[in-house]
């Protein structure tokens, strides 16, 4: 229809109506992109709205993990600090020595940080953050990411500690019971291990290759309780970000 009358227009050498049906080609070109652009912006709104709720709803899973674990691993090294001074002491009480087990017992449940790969990939490969323009975020799961390599490369590190320590200390504990999960009540005051007591007292008191075990079991939970600390923070940074970017 449109070209039928730019032709017409030409054969009859009429330039205003010719110039005139230009002018609304052009018009009608710049609305239709325009309202795609509007729709595609549209579009990538709700597509960031949904990477962003994801993530914030997974880093806020995982910051409730990490705090849970930072509480654990804290009391597992308290206790584990104060087994030195148990294991020094000829007299121990069978209190004392029913702490310790328990501390030491305690360990079998290696803890690392629990991640949530799906909105952390997603809020990153959609091209949301870029869109954001929010240094601050990005920068944040910049973090999040290095301290994933971070811990990785601890935990790889310190492994090897961890197996060490469990190698020299295990000539000096007995199992009383079947080992198999327990659920853990970081309220409650910790109960006498269910499943390890120690050697007799005579035995273990000042034994240097328990001392040993002991200290590199401790000096474990320190980084492990160090991981934790720093994994909550950076968690609750990119949390608190995240979700002021919510609308």
């Amino acid at each position: 229809m449109i070209l039928r009358r730019l032709t017409h227009a030409v054969r009859e050498q009429n330039w205003f109506a010719l110039a005139l049906e230009l002018v609304v080609v052009v018009i009608g070109i710049f609305i239709g992109l325009e309202v795609n652009d509007w729709n595609q912006k549209r579009l990538e709104r709700e597509s960031d709205q949904r990477a962003l709720a994801l993530f914030v709803d997974e880093l806020q899973l995982m910051l409730e993990e990490a705090r849970v674990d930072l509480r654990y691993v804290t009391a597992s090294m308290q206790d584990l600090s104060s087994g030195t001074e148990i294991a020094l002491k000829c007299d121990a009480s069978g209190e004392e020595r029913a702490r310790l087990a328990a501390a030491i017992g305690s360990t079998l449940n290696w803890r690392v940080p629990d991640v949530r790969p799906s909105g952390l990939a997603d809020i990153g490969d959609s091209g949301t953050l870029a869109r954001l323009g929010n240094p601050d975020l990005s920068r944040a799961v910049g973090s999040i990411h290095q301290s994933i390599r971070t811990i990785d490369d601890s935990m790889n590190f310190i492994a090897p500690q961890y197996d060490r320590a469990w190698q020299m200390l295990l000539p000096h504990l007995v199992l009383t019971g079947p080992i198999g999960p327990r659920t853990i009540d970081l309220d409650a005051m910790r109960p006498p291990s269910e499943y390890l007591s120690l050697v007799p007292q005579e035995k273990l008191c000042g034994n240097q290759e328990f001392l040993l075990g002991l200290a590199l079991l401790t000096a474990f939970y320190e980084s492990s309780v160090y991981n934790f600390g720093e994994w909550a923070r950076v968690l609750t940074t990119a949390h608190e970000l995240a979700e002021a970017e919510i609308r």
